[in-house]
């Protein structure tokens, strides 16, 4: 049996735990709404990343074709069993790797929240790449984002040594890395019933993840192609939403999946 990456097994420690133990994360008021309006009755739908089971419910509710795609089995499998989704309609896969070809071009609709923010930098493109090739020709791709630092971020990063803080933060390359997470007691997040020991070995997993500003990653999704930006909306949180418009097939062309 294959090993799972580092970054599928921190997941997979808190998995049903994320939404169970009380914390449910998602998107922030003003743009779990834009959600909502861009759900249609019927249409095709991917929630990228399974512990998002607000939007999926949000989905659900609008009675639209829900698939559910996350690279981690276990947080996979639980939130299917919550939703009560169909096994052929959640789908174990990395979109920073290559997509299944069922996949590619299926999605009226993709959304993801702050999944770009759990990216490494080496890996950020190919990622971006991954969750436009879900849509489909006149498609809309919906991604909230948090630009900078987190407060977590900061939190740990002022609880390091200097020695440690140049490892845990990479400007070079504008990356944090988990992994330097030291061993003894610093303040850490707390999500719902989910034990310290165990949020320090999920946090720890989560390894290297990009951190960048609007301008960054709109300067991405421009080199990427085939994605126009259609709006941006910043919540009081500090997250923005990104809406993402996918060029619908001119006349006479036809869909490519490959």
């Amino acid at each position: 049996m294959t090993e799972l990456p580092a970054k599928a097994r921190a997941w997979d420690l808190v998995s049903g735990s994320y939404w169970n133990s009380g914390y449910y994360g998602g998107p922030a008021p003003e743009h779990d709404e834009i959600f909502r309006q861009l759900m249609r009755a019927g249409a095709p739908t991917a929630v990228v990343g399974a512990s998002t089971v607000s939007l999926s419910g949000a989905a659900q509710e609008a009675g639209a074709e829900l698939h559910v795609l996350d690279f981690a089995p276990g947080i996979l499998r639980e939130a299917g069993e919550w939703l009560g989704l169909p096994v052929d309609r959640q789908h174990l896969v990395d979109v920073t790797g290559p997509l299944p070809e069922r996949l590619r071009g299926r999605y009226e609709l993709a959304v993801a929240d702050r999944l770009v923010n759990r990216f490494s930098a080496a890996d950020l493109p190919a990622g971006l790449r991954g969750l436009r090739d879900l849509v489909a020709p006149g498609g809309t791709l919906a991604l909230t984002v948090r630009f900078g630092w987190y407060d977590r971020d900061r939190q740990i990063h002022d609880a390091l040594t200097p020695a440690e803080r140049k490892l845990f933060w990479r400007p070079d390359v504008g990356e944090i890395d988990y992994a330097a997470l030291p061993d003894r007691d610093i303040p850490l997040p707390t999500w719902g019933g989910i034990s310290g020991q165990v949020m320090r070995e999920h946090i720890r997993g989560r390894g290297r993840e990009a951190r960048f500003h609007k301008d960054e990653l709109l300067a991405m999704v421009a080199d990427l192609g085939g994605l126009v930006c259609t709006d941006l909306v910043e919540a009081t949180n500090g997250t923005a939403l990104v809406v993402l418009g996918k060029a619908a097939l001119g006349k006479g062309e036809h869909h490519d999946t490959a």
